[in-house]
């Protein structure tokens, strides 16, 4: 009986994961993408300058070597555009900036099907089926990711063109530990979709006999192991578009008729098929990555922040030979660690445990922020982190017990005497 309203549930969750994914491709087929992609590209080449969108495109979906030769050339034009400017100019670093090339980095894993140089699967988010509800809740918080991201672009557009530079990093302290974390936890959580088995539910998932039934299963029942969620379905399909054409209100719909309209369209479109493909962490990285580049070239007046920030953007590189990279993402399935491994027995469980649940409390973070691009004050994060729970009085009165019974603990510990008399007493027998 369980088991069959366990059943019913699924078979809702489906049901609406299907109309939403409906919603998400209306106007746009996943399946053909990236032929749009590849055939957009040859047109963008000629209209790149150091942080306008089409620079972007490019560092996403060109090949390695392509954007090697186009952020040298951006990087001479920037020289020597500003060549008084950098009579002034001073090498900086931060934190920031590294975080923003690890992010362009983990964008360009995401997109690589997108770029025709991917024998790699896609997981799309429709595809699991064994946990629908969460595939759904991803793509309803993209929906909201994407339409704010919408906004801005138009936003950006009327306002028209305004400095840019790298947010000034936050001076050490719970803000800034904030901060940094849900930006590397959005990374990880980037680099998790590429695999099939990294959407941990519960810390089951620590104990020894669930790793060693799910390895059995894994190896010897494939078949149930699919129904279980813990194996991708044998053959992978892409959505397709549920009408040829997006209208007012759509995701895929751009409202506005400009001659970069096409670039306007890859942009949003890219912004759906992460969603669909990868879910929430990556439509937000890649929203929040475009923010940070417009569409307006350079000033040839910018300010020298502006101009280290263009520099940077064209010191951004990519290697050649991804065979010989060392942090290479690797989208292979896990196989789950078996019951004998001896690293087990001597693993520290409860550590695992606490990060997961850290993990999930910054998840909500990512998904209640449409954007990290605002959060440049201690106080901004500060603002933006929601009030603690107010205890209880039951719950006050505990914690004011614990505390008397560690401090009666210690004082059992602690010497009766002073320790003037013990030094007095130490020395008459010396």
């Amino acid at each position: 009986m369980i088991e069959e309203k366990n059943q019913e549930i699924v078979a809702a969750e489906c049901e609406k994961l299907d109309q939403l994914i409906a919603k998400f491709t209306r106007g746009f087929d996943p399946s053909i993408f990236r032929n749009e992609v590849i055939s957009a590209l040859p047109h963008l080449a000629g209209s790149a300058f150091p942080s306008n969108h089409v620079h972007l495109l490019l560092l996403l979906f060109a090949t390695d070597a392509e954007v090697q030769v186009m952020q040298v050339e951006l990087e001479k034009w920037t020289l020597q555009r500003y060549e008084d400017v950098f009579k002034r100019y001073r090498e900086a670093n931060s934190l920031d900036e590294t975080y923003f090339a690890a992010e362009i980095e983990t964008l360009r894993r995401l997109l690589e099907p997108l770029r025709g140089d991917s024998t790699h699967p896609v997981y799309w988010l429709g595809s699991r089926r064994a946990d629908p509800g969460q595939a759904r809740q991803q793509l309803e918080a993209a929906t909201t990711v994407i339409n704010a991201f919408k906004k801005d672009l138009i936003a950006a557009l009327h306002f028209g063109p305004q400095e840019r530079e790298f947010p000034k990093p936050l001076p050490v302290s719970v803000e800034r530990s904030a901060l940094v974390s849900i930006k590397q936890l959005r990374i990880d959580a980037c680099k998790d979709t590429l695999q099939w088995d990294e959407y941990n539910k519960s810390t089951l998932v620590f104990t020894h006999f669930h790793s060693a039934y799910k390895a059995l299963i894994c190896r010897d029942n494939s078949d149930k192991a699919r129904n279980l969620g813990w194996l991708p379905p044998a053959v992978m399909v892409a959505p397709r578009a549920s009408s040829p054409h997006a209208a007012v209100g759509d995701l895929a719909y751009w409202p506005l008729r400009q001659d970069e309209k096409r670039i306007y369209d890859l942009l949003i479109r890219t912004a759906i098929w992460l969603a669909l493909a990868r879910g929430l962490p990556a439509v937000h990285l890649f929203c929040d990555i475009v923010r940070v580049f417009t569409f307006h070239k350079p000033p040839k007046d910018a300010s020298l922040a502006e101009v280290a920030y263009l520099r940077r953007l064209t010191q951004l590189r990519m290697p050649v030979e991804e065979e010989e990279e060392e942090e290479a993402i690797h989208p292979e399935t896990q196989i789950p660690l078996t019951f004998q491994n001896p690293s087990l027995t001597t693993s520290n469980d409860t550590y695992f445990k606490d990060v997961w649940k850290s993990d999930k409390n910054l998840e909500k973070d990512l998904a209640r922020h449409v954007t990290l691009t605002g959060l440049k004050t201690a106080k901004d994060v500060r603002d933006s982190r929601p009030l603690p729970p107010r205890r209880s009085f039951q719950q006050q009165a505990q914690l004011i017990k614990d505390a008397l019974t560690v401090q009666k603990g210690f004082d059992d510990m602690w010497p009766k005497e002073p320790v003037s008399s013990s030094f007095l007493h130490l020395k008459t027998h010396s």
